[in-house]
């Protein structure tokens, strides 16, 4: 059977539509603003990771916009909206083809831990519980909310939340829980330092060879680039190039064992100190860099980052 050639007029979307669309984003980023920090947070307590978090609340938001584009009613309680969304999106990365919350309705938790001590152990342990167990501990013991709104948020019952709140605080009081752990494996630490030294010598020609042919970059929350070529002319051209004002140092550090890019910028104007304004997150294969994300649009993890890694950060809010 013949396949429908594409319609001539739908080669390229047109340009005005997207500059609609991303007028639109814009403005329902700015309303949520006063959200994202707390967003930010229920995420960085359910992932266990700063990264994660940052990954689970840009995919929140970005169903959030499709989701109230598709409401016809007043989104009330805006926080207990995105949390639902947020954690509906993380039950769909990480779920497994297993029911929901399986366990019998009639056994009980035992009583909640210390919540200071979840939020350590949950931080420290991202791999250890499923993600209903750890989505469960999360909201009651994190955030305290009742059995019936978590049931409603996981689509379940109360019992089996009392089931998944059992087994997780179970898990977590397990005195071999660190073998239960699992490492990734991180980016190649020489690829990094070649990456490193590359930004900071200003070397636009040498920082694009070290890009794989369709490696893609990140920036999060603002820009996508797909390919060596688009990378090299967007965002590397933008930060080597169109941004006098201030001189970027690029520094390989460790955070939780992962080797990190910090980006040290010295205002050109000698307006201020040296300070951390964006961080660089590589994949690597083979030598090669084949995704890299940038995080300065992401104050909360600037801000944690500089805190863990004692060095002075600064922020530029969320968007352009």
């Amino acid at each position: 059977m013949p396949q429908p050639s594409p319609s001539p007029d739908l080669d390229q979307l047109p340009q005005p539509l997207l500059a609609a669309a991303q007028a639109a984003r814009r403005e329902f980023l700015v309303a949520l603003e006063p959200l994202r920090g707390e967003l930010f947070r229920y995420c960085r307590r359910l992932t266990g990771s700063v990264w994660d978090a940052e990954d689970l609340a840009q995919e929140a938001l970005a169903r959030a916009f499709t989701r109230a584009a598709q409401t016809h009613q007043p989104v009330e309680r805006p926080m207990a909206w995105l949390v639902r969304i947020a954690t509906n999106a993380y039950l769909d990365q990480v779920r497994r083809p297993a029911p929901l919350l399986v366990e019998p309705a009639e056994q009980a938790a035992p009583a909640a831990a210390d919540p200071a001590e979840v939020r350590d152990a949950l931080a420290e342990m991202s791999t250890l519980l499923a993600p209903q167990e750890r989505a469960a501990v999360v909201l009651k013991d994190v955030f305290d909310l009742p059995l019936k709104e978590i049931a409603a948020m996981l689509s379940t019952t109360e019992g089996a939340v009392k089931a998944a709140l059992h087994r997780g605080r179970g898990r977590l009081a397990d005195p071999q829980r660190e073998a239960a752990l699992a490492r990734r494996t991180g980016p190649d630490r020489q690829t990094l330092d070649a990456l490193a030294t590359a930004f900071t010598a200003y070397d636009l020609d040498g920082l694009t060879k070290l890009f794989v042919e369709d490696a893609v970059s990140d920036v999060i929350g603002v820009a996508h680039e797909v390919g060596r070529a688009q990378i090299a002319a967007g965002s590397l051209h933008h930060t080597l190039v169109l941004e006098p004002s201030v001189r970027w140092r690029a520094e390989v550090r460790e955070l939780d064992g992962d080797p990190l890019v910090l980006m040290w910028a010295t205002p050109a104007d000698g307006s201020g100190p040296e300070a951390v304004e964006d961080i660089l997150r590589a994949e690597t294969a083979d030598g090669g860099i084949t995704r890299l994300r940038w995080y300065y649009f992401c104050p909360d993890v600037l801000t944690e980052t500089g805190d863990r890694l004692d060095v002075p950060v600064r922020t530029h809010g969320h968007t352009v």
